[in-house]
């Protein structure tokens, strides 16, 4: 990806696996536009990906946050 902002890979963990960067599959990129704007884009995978709402809550609560922090830190492309 060419951004000039960082983006924030989402992956799933199994219930006792561990987060090791680089070991897993992420379904899915939170992004800022250059308009300003927050973009999730949705990969396909092996596997089907399941959300419970709570899962996607959390997801959508940290996008925001990600997207606070990135228009406050005030960079420009």
């Amino acid at each position: 990806m060419n951004a000039a902002h960082p983006y924030v890979l989402v992956g799933l963990l199994d219930d006792a696996e561990i987060y090791r960067p680089g070991c897993f599959e992420p379904f899915m990129e939170l992004a800022v536009e250059k308009d300003d704007s927050l973009k999730l884009t949705i990969y396909p995978t092996r596997n089907s990906v399941s959300l419970t709402v709570e899962q996607w809550d959390e997801i959508a609560k940290e996008a925001r946050k990600y997207h606070a922090q990135i228009l406050a830190s005030g960079e420009e492309w």
